[in-house]
């Protein structure tokens, strides 16, 4: 019978953001015993992504309310749920793996310490993401060509700009690395949160800090020149979060760098151009690249536009300036998504909270 929660509860986790596939080892299984016992898999299975109550979940359940509160509780604390309390009443949403489980561990105020290494095995040899996770943006430099306004999605100063309520958060990934014994030198305090994502780690988990638009555009700052890569995630409607991303760190860059293609999974709107006659082979680029599609081949830069993702990392850099971002041509322009799984729209998340706190 347990066999038959955990694998309806991993099923029920599938349909959700990136999903969460089986594997023949059935590490996936493994995960989800140690992060939940057999009710609280059964709960689960009586959420959806959207916020509701406990009266409402306990129906749906067959639990007494009493009871569902006390699992609710007991599964946020292990980052299982997405809480928000309006009006007194705590509503919660069920977190997918990612961006759920994985990055909710960072929070837990008793962590387990056998949960980073079970990430890890399932993550680097047997997890595929069924949907895309985030966007890269390029850096904040200047786009060259005809067109050579930077897009209002991929303006990480824009998107800041136009946020009222600004979280800053250490790096779940960092953590992640830390714990299974990898060492980093570059910041940590750099995952950037807005709206109901800032405030539900803030105010709901209790971790975190507020800060204001000047402080946010510094830590980008900050990343760029310590070679971290900037991933937005959110739909057209609304950006949800910028990560300032470690290329040794981030699970989804380390999964991506570990293709021979990764230009065909994270790429920008923006195409790298790099001028032979201008170029000093200074090697600086070598090191800042983070798919390493920049290689010396003859006492010459070389590209592999197949590694390269667009990230500009190395334009930044680039004492001679001969390496530029040029914006694609506008049949290539991928706009965020209308609907994104990876992370929720805060516009939806409030409608549909509104609507529930009607219900009740």
């Amino acid at each position: 019978m347990a066999e038959d929660i955990y694998g309806s509860l991993r099923e029920k986790i599938d349909q959700y953001s990136v999903g969460m596939v089986p594997t023949e080892t059935g590490k996936e299984i493994k995960i989800l015993r140690r992060l939940f016992t057999e009710d609280e898999a059964k709960v689960y299975m009586g959420m959806t992504r959207s916020l509701e109550s406990p009266k409402t979940i306990a129906a749906r359940v067959g639990m007494e309310e009493d009871v569902i509160k006390k699992h609710l509780d007991t599964m946020t604390e292990k980052g299982l749920t997405f809480p928000r309390t309006t009006n007194g009443i705590r509503y919660y949403a069920a977190a997918p793996f990612m961006h759920g489980f994985f990055e909710h561990q960072l929070f837990r105020k008793e962590k387990d310490p056998e949960i980073p290494q079970l990430f890890e095995d399932y993550i680097m040899t047997g997890f595929i993401p069924r949907t895309s996770t985030m966007r890269t943006v390029p850096v904040m430099t200047e786009v060259t060509g005809d067109k050579d306004t930077v897009l209002p999605y991929d303006d990480v100063r824009n998107i800041i700009q136009s946020k009222e309520k600004i979280g800053l958060f250490e790096c779940a990934c960092n953590y992640q690395t830390h714990q299974v014994g990898s060492e980093c030198s570059r910041s940590s305090e750099v995952c950037i949160a807005f709206d109901f994502y800032a405030e539900y780690i803030i105010d709901e988990m209790k971790f975190g800090r507020w800060i204001t638009r000047e402080e946010a555009l510094e830590v980008v700052e900050r990343s760029e020149k310590e070679g971290l890569v900037h991933q937005t995630a959110g739909n057209l409607a609304n950006t949800e979060a910028i990560c300032n991303c470690c290329p040794d760190c981030c699970t989804v860059l380390r999964r991506v760098k570990m293709l021979p293609k990764p230009a065909l999974f994270k790429n920008t709107n923006y195409r790298l151009q790099h001028d032979e006659k201008t170029c000093t082979t200074c090697l600086t680029c070598i090191d800042r690249c983070p798919m390493t599609a920049l290689t010396v081949e003859n006492e010459k830069i070389q590209l592999n536009r197949d590694r390269c993702i667009g990230c500009g990392l190395c334009v930044s850099t680039c004492p001679s300036g001969s390496m530029t971002l040029v914006k694609k041509d506008e049949a290539e322009i991928k706009p965020p998504p209308e609907v994104y799984e990876f992370m929720r729209s805060t516009p939806d998340l409030m409608r549909e909270l509104e609507e529930e706190a009607k219900r009740d």
